[in-house]
C-alpha cells in the first residue's frame, strides 16, 4: 500500500495501531521499503499523545502575551539545535557523497532519526545543498513536518512554563 495513504491514518488517529501493526508484521525491522510508515506512526504518534494530554489537563498550556523564557534552558536548547543541525547536514552531505562513490551507506532511518531529534532545517538544508532524497516524498514533506512538529513542542514547553 502507498506510504501516503497509510500516513494519512496515522493523522486520523490510527498511529498506534499503525506502529503496532509494524512491530507484529516487521518484526520491528525497519527497511527502505517501510520506512515511511514507521516515521509516520512515531511522529503522529508523538503529536496524539501530546494532545491528548493537553486535552486532559496533564499539561497545562497557558501562551499569555508578554511569558518569559527561561534563558539558561533556551540557550541550551538552541546549543542543542545547533549541534544537532550541523550533524544532520554533514551526514545528508556525507550520504550523497557515498552514494555518488558507491561507498557504505548512512541507513534513511539514521537521516530521518536525526532529523526527527531536532536536525530538520540542517536536513532540509542538505538534502537542497547536496541535492540528496529530494524525490522520496518522506523526505520532501517529512522534514518540513518535523520543523512544524519542533516548533509546537517548543510552544508547548513553553506555555506548561518549561521553557
Amino acid at each position: 500500500m502507498d506510504g501516503r495513504i497509510l500516513t494519512l491514518f496515522a493523522v486520523a488517529g490510527g498511529a498506534l495501531g499503525m506502529l503496532l501493526a509494524l512491530m507484529l508484521f516487521t518484526g520491528n525491522h525497519m527497511n527502505k521499503r517501510n520506512i515511511a510508515w514507521w516515521f509516520s506512526a512515531i511522529v503522529f504518534l508523538i503529536v496524539w499523545v501530546l494532545a491528548v494530554l493537553v486535552w486532559a489537563g496533564v499539561i497545562v498550556v497557558d501562551l499569555e502575551p508578554g511569558a518569559s523564557f527561561n534563558a539558561s534552558v533556551v540557550v541550551a536548547f538552541g546549543a542543542y539545535l545547533l549541534a544537532v543541525n550541523v550533524i544532520t547536514f554533514a551526514v545528508f552531505c556525507l550520504d550523497k557523497k557515498r552514494a555518488i562513490d558507491r561507498g557504505s551507506r548512512f541507513p534513511e532511518a539514521t537521516l530521518l532519526g536525526l532529523s526527527l531529534a531536532g536536525g530538520a532545517l540542517g536536513g532540509i538544508v542538505g538534502m537542497r545543498v547536496a541535492h540528496h532524497e529530494t524525490s522520496k516524498w518522506y523526505f520532501a514533506a517529512g522534514l518540513p513536518a518535523f520543523v512544524i512538529l519542533h516548533i509546537a513542542l517548543f510552544l508547548l514547553a513553553h506555555g506548561a512554563g518549561l521553557v
